[in-house]
């Protein structure tokens, strides 16, 4: 029974452990990118954890998944309803003049 490369199991959200040279490091992924020939990870962009910088990486650089997370949820979530800017009746437009409400 063959086994199949870890890369395969990666998904994105997951942290990851990376080592690219004689450099390794630790990182959520944030980005899976397949090959034309096949649909299988060849690249990752990940968060690297400690200095936040993304790195694009080759998939087989990937070592061990450290922990599953599931897909990335967006940080922003708020609804997108006006908020007053505490000016009076006022609507800004997008050019930034505003015009009476009312």
């Amino acid at each position: 029974m063959e086994q199949q490369p870890l890369f395969l199991a990666v998904r994105v959200g997951d942290l990851v452990a990376v080592m690219a040279a004689s450099d390794w490091w630790m990182g959520h992924v944030i980005h899976s990118e397949g090959g034309a020939r096949s649909s299988d990870p060849s690249l990752f962009q990940i968060a690297c954890i400690d200095t936040g910088t993304i790195r694009t990486v080759n998939a087989d650089a990937v070592v061990a998944i450290v922990q599953r997370s599931g897909t990335l949820q967006t940080a922003h979530n708020h609804s997108h309803q006006h908020q007053g800017s505490g000016q009076g009746n006022q609507q800004g437009n997008r050019h930034g003049s505003t015009r009476q409400v009312g």
